[in-house]
């Protein structure tokens, strides 16, 4: 039997902040833990090796004392060369392509109304609207039901998400930070309840 699940991505960027909410039908998602790449290191020595000889041979005669042999020093080989192996790097996925944002509306303009209200009780300043977060934001929940994970970490890389596609869409920030929900109530004042009752969760809104 299916049901309704809410998706709710929340992106802070100081001092913009834009909301995301995918709604699909399907069973709860898994919650696949993101790996995090274990840095190998990979140390080679090659060892050259010289070679020489000398040697003095020598007959005793009775008469005529044998020709003087003059050693020749065998020359030293050459000093191999080290080749590094060139480094095997992980593939690269393609970079995202930003999906279009209309506007602030729909559930992720109730939750984006929610956080400013939440900010004005605590004596914050509200937060302005940005498309290019929203971007982020949208994107970041379409590919979490997409790829069927729920995680500030993008499972192919191990690094925040939202952090790499700011770098890739160019998005300048000093300080920013991610709230992800996800619910079969698609209730936005049940989930914006759940952030605020989280230290965590609560410290993005009001920061």
């Amino acid at each position: 039997m299916s049901r309704s699940v809410t998706r709710v991505v929340v992106i802070v960027a100081a001092p913009l902040l834009a909301v995301a909410t995918i709604t699909m039908l399907g069973s709860q998602p898994s919650r696949p833990v993101a790996s995090r790449p274990v840095a190998g290191t990979q140390v080679a020595s090659l060892r050259s090796l010289q070679a020489g000889a000398s040697g003095l041979g020598q007959l005793a005669a009775r008469i005529t004392p044998p020709p003087t042999v003059t050693p020749v020093a065998a020359s030293a080989a050459p000093a191999p060369v080290a080749v590094r192996p060139a480094p095997v790097r992980p593939p690269v996925r393609p970079r995202p392509t930003a999906p279009p944002v209309s506007g602030v509306g729909g559930a992720a303009g109730v939750e984006f109304s929610l956080v400013n209200q939440d900010r004005a009780a605590n004596g914050v300043a509200a937060v302005a609207y940005s498309a290019s977060l929203a971007r982020v934001a949208q994107y970041r929940a379409q590919d979490m039901l997409n790829r069927n994970y729920f995680s500030h970490y993008d499972p192919s890389t191990g690094q925040l998400a939202f952090v790499q596609l700011l770098g890739l869409w160019g998005i300048a920030y000093s300080t920013a930070g991610e709230n992800i929900a996800w619910s079969t109530n698609p209730s936005m004042a049940g989930i914006n309840t759940m952030f605020m009752n989280s230290p965590d969760h609560r410290a993005n809104i009001l920061k």
